[in-house]
């Protein structure tokens, strides 16, 4: 009889920091767990109730309760477990990869320099920074909108005589480190963490499909989780710089010197640091930014640690009613949109989506390991939804739900689409 006790990453890793401190106050590991208090109490109830863990209750008073954990017999085996189908899972990949490069060398600047990338822990060697950047780095400009403004409108490229994107998300990896309340990734109903990843064959794909249009816009690697949990992370934007403006946008916590650096090095033209725990990060990603020795435009340092009475710092949308904490616009207020007009976003597993706000991601244009992505852009779905958008019209799903203005980027790309849809071009 099989009495093994299948556990979640979520139970793996605070049974890891409880087994590593079990005096840690639920404060701490909370903020270690990227959790909500509300979260971890469930998950520690949970586990108390699947006995694999033990709550010992030691000190109590008027003003203050603490409590000691204990893990079982059965929660150290859920937990070795747990660790060892893991490496299990991801052995194989590992073997390929040290194969692989056994079998070649890569030569840089006249060094012969084993291994994918200096992000490898296998290898202690460095991949020099290319002396030509495919696009310039340019001095921080004072609002994200600006900013984007510069590199989606500035320049209206064309391909076959139709306008190619200027701006594409990329979501290479299905899993956040952190929990927050005003990101869909908070309720497991709707953004599970999968640990899902994309792999470097679409990469390959998109770079070359991007150079055929002859590409001049940006990827941002983003989307539906922490782009920096992907190990392959510096290989992707070595990658995609061949074609394209590389921006990485992180919460910030798997940041080090060394890891600025490699980013840099590998051609990462703007790092965006998403601070979530106070001021006083500000202060902690500079020192980093030094250490790293990178132009002090090089990363965007931008304040999220307000509450929900200042939106947390942010412009909220309701991400197509997955979400409806803050100063939510209603729906309907906004008619047109030009995401998809300029914009799209593509999944770990080669979906496109139209935009990032789209959560539900049931709906997809088409998935780019099986057609070109030309072919996508300008496909039949892909051209009723742009066309009603332009025109005003969210009737379709999941646009019949969202609350985002989606006209302060791309005029200039709707404003071509218009033109094309009413001549019949």
């Amino acid at each position: 009889m099989n009495n093994k006790i299948m556990i979640t990453k979520d139970y793996f890793d605070i049974l890891k920091f409880i087994s590593l401190d079990p005096n840690i106050s639920q404060k701490k590991l909370s903020k270690k767990l990227g959790f909500s208090i509300g979260k971890l109490n469930y998950s520690i109830k949970q586990l108390e109730k699947k006995k694999l863990i033990e709550i010992l209750n030691f000190k109590d008073t008027n003003t203050i309760k603490s409590f000691s954990y204990r893990i079982t017999k059965s929660g150290k085996s859920a937990k070795d477990e747990f660790a060892l189908e893991f490496v299990n899972e991801n052995i194989e990949d590992l073997k390929k990869i040290i194969t692989e490069q056994n079998k070649k060398k890569i030569s840089i600047k006249g060094e012969n320099i084993k291994g994918i990338g200096h992000n490898s822990s296998f290898f202690e060697e460095t991949i020099q920074e290319n002396v030509k950047r495919t696009k310039p780095l340019f001095k921080t400009i004072a609002t994200n909108i600006k900013r984007r403004t510069v590199i989606v409108d500035d320049i209206l490229s064309t391909h076959e005589n139709l306008p190619i994107p200027s701006w594409i998300e990329l979501s290479i990896i299905d899993v956040c480190n952190r929990s927050c309340s005003f990101c869909p990734k908070s309720d497991h109903k709707i953004a599970p963490d999968t640990y899902q990843k994309m792999h470097m064959n679409l990469i390959n794909k998109l770079t070359e499909e991007l150079k055929e249009i002859d590409y001049k816009g940006s990827v941002v690697l983003c989307g539906y989780g922490e782009p920096l949990l992907h190990k392959e992370i510096n290989l992707i934007c070595k990658k995609l710089s061949e074609v394209a403006f590389v921006e990485v946008v992180t919460n910030g916590d798997p940041l080090s010197p060394k890891k600025i650096n490699e980013l840099y090095v590998n051609n990462v033209n703007k790092l965006l640091v998403s601070m979530y725990d106070g001021k006083h990060q500000i202060s902690k990603f500079k020192k980093m930014a030094k250490e790293a020795n990178v132009p002090d435009d090089f990363i965007i340092l931008r304040d999220r640690w307000y509450d929900a009475k200042s939106d947390f710092g942010l412009k909220l949308t309701n991400r197509t009613g997955t979400i409806n904490i803050g100063n939510q616009e209603k729906v309907g207020k906004y008619k047109k949109c030009f995401y998809p007009s300029y914009q799209f976003l593509i999944d770990w597993n080669g979906d496109i989506f139209l935009c990032p706000q789209d959560w539900h991601r049931r709906v997809t244009m088409g998935n780019m390991m099986q057609e070109n992505i030309f072919k996508i852009w300008t496909n039949k779905i892909m051209t009723k939804y742009r066309k009603n958008l332009i025109n005003g019209k969210r009737i379709d799903s999941p646009c019949t739900s969202c609350n985002a203005d989606g006209t302060i980027l791309g005029k200039k790309h709707a404003k071509e689409w218009e033109r094309i849809y009413s001549t019949g071009e």
